[in-house]
């Protein structure tokens, strides 16, 4: 008899975003859909949430020794992220092998795909490392212990497995949804285009299926008193006509719920009747489009491999405004081949279009693991100082921003579907104080480093 534990570690970086973890989520409902019942989830982070706001009474450990008082767990597999997970990490395998020392143990996530070599410098070597979208690989290693590199296409994995739903959805979390797989992005700064090609290539999954999970979801927490509020987490979630379509299903089902995306530039620019077609989506439910504008420097975005029209950037601006959905503009202001000059007149359009945040006054070009930039793309060089300066005359209003940022997706998901958006306006009048004490500090800081 299997019996799978599935966790997520604590974050030792900086992480003020919590969300549910999608990816073990994820391959909790490919086991259970293909004869491995037995299987237990625990989020590290969802009891540093909880604690934090004053719920829940359990332990992490408590609730684990629980789950397994009769039967220890014959496979445990952890989800790292990023280089952050990894001492937590350590922590847990070192716990586990003591509580029940035959225990098999495996990792995967993003950061064991980008950066096996150095999660395996850290690791136990009886810890088994699985790389790619890890369904498959999973399975074969908990039934016989041999992994497969077999690639499984969209429409081919199973609905996601949340025994926490309510938990997370009470602290204010979307439920996150992935409905596709790859980028068509060739971007530099990004490790998806180094992967090899059948985890790069953009496929999408069949909506019918999307909206099936959607639905499933939906039903639980309103049941729960909470609010069907959902974000999907795709690279790109693709073309305008595929969130039509997802409008469509949701309208034939009669699913009302808001939601969020992710989408590339490239999708939104050159589209015909953009402003009628955006304001037919906000009445489905889309309360924002997430963008990875990057810059407003054109020799950039062609070092970075970022196909964009800057010209047609007030168009799309324009037509988001009129139709009252957020666009949430990505931005690396900061980099090897910045100079002030130059980050002062990005900033002063930034200002101009409307878009400008504190977010983007202090970003910085962070490569992710088995990317192709070099260290020189990254060194900011004659700028580094003025970077930390800023950052430090500007701190207060990083952690305003940040606290009101993180609120702002939910409270107008909650707006859109309440028709009551006081705590909305709330925050976003803080975030508009906080954006214009930030412009007017940074371009006076500007002003006085030429």
């Amino acid at each position: 008899m299997r019996r799978v534990l599935l966790i997520r570690p604590l974050c030792t970086g900086d992480e003020p975003e919590f969300a549910e973890p999608l990816g073990i989520e994820r391959l909790a409902g490919y086991l259970r859909a293909h004869g491995i019942c037995d299987v237990h989830l625990f989020d590290r982070r969802l009891y540093e949430q909880e604690r934090r706001h004053g719920l829940g009474t359990s332990t992490f450990w408590g609730d684990v020794r629980t789950a397994y008082v009769d039967n220890p767990p014959t496979h445990v597999g952890l989800s790292l992220m990023t280089s952050s997970d990894v001492p937590d990490a350590l922590r847990i395998i070192s716990r586990l092998k003591a509580y029940w020392p035959h225990v098999a143990i495996c990792a995967g996530g993003v950061h064991v795909t980008t950066n096996a070599k150095e999660v395996e410098r850290h690791l136990p070597h009886h810890v088994t490392l699985i790389s790619g979208e890890g369904e498959s690989q999973i399975t074969a290693w908990i039934l016989d212990g041999a992994i497969t590199n077999k690639v499984l296409l969209p429409d081919d994995w199973a609905a996601a497995y949340r025994p926490n739903l309510v938990r997370y959805a009470a602290l204010g979390c979307a439920v996150n949804m992935q409905t596709s797989r790859g980028c068509p992005g060739s971007c530099t700064f990004c490790a998806t285009p180094s992967l090899p090609p059948a985890y790069r290539r953009w496929r999408p999954r069949k909506l019918t299926l999307v909206v099936d999970e959607i639905a499933h979801e939906a039903t639980r927490l309103t049941e729960a008193g909470l609010p069907p509020i959902f974000n999907f987490v795709d690279d790109d979630f693709g073309p305008l006509a595929r969130v039509e379509a997802l409008a469509a299903e949701l309208a034939n089902r009669t699913l009302v719920m808001a939601f969020a995306l992710e989408m590339r530039m490239a999708a939104l620019v050159g589209e015909s009747h953009l402003t009628e077609r955006l304001c037919r989506l906000k009445t489905a439910g889309l309360t924002r489009v997430f963008v990875g504008l990057e810059s407003l420097n054109p020799q950039t975005l062609s070092q970075w491999h970022k196909s964009i029209d800057i010209g047609e950037l007030p168009q799309v601006i324009s037509a988001f405004k009129q139709a009252g959905i957020t666009l949430q503009t990505g931005y690396i202001l900061w980099h090897g081949g910045q100079t002030i000059e130059g980050a002062r007149q990005e900033v002063i359009e930034l200002w101009r279009l409307g878009i400008y945040s504190h977010r983007m006054a202090i970003s910085q070009l962070i490569p992710f693991a088995g990317c192709r930039l070099t260290p020189h793309d990254t060194d900011l060089g004659e700028v580094e100082g003025f970077v930390a300066t800023f950052a430090k005359k500007s701190a207060d209003l990083t952690s305003t921003w940040t606290a009101a940022a993180i609120e702002e997706p939910h409270a107008a998901a909650v707006a859109a579907l309440t028709g009551n958006d006081e705590e909305l306006k709330r925050i976003r009048k803080t975030l508009q104080n906080v954006n214009r004490q930030s412009y007017e500090l940074l371009v006076e800081l500007l002003d006085q480093n030429p």
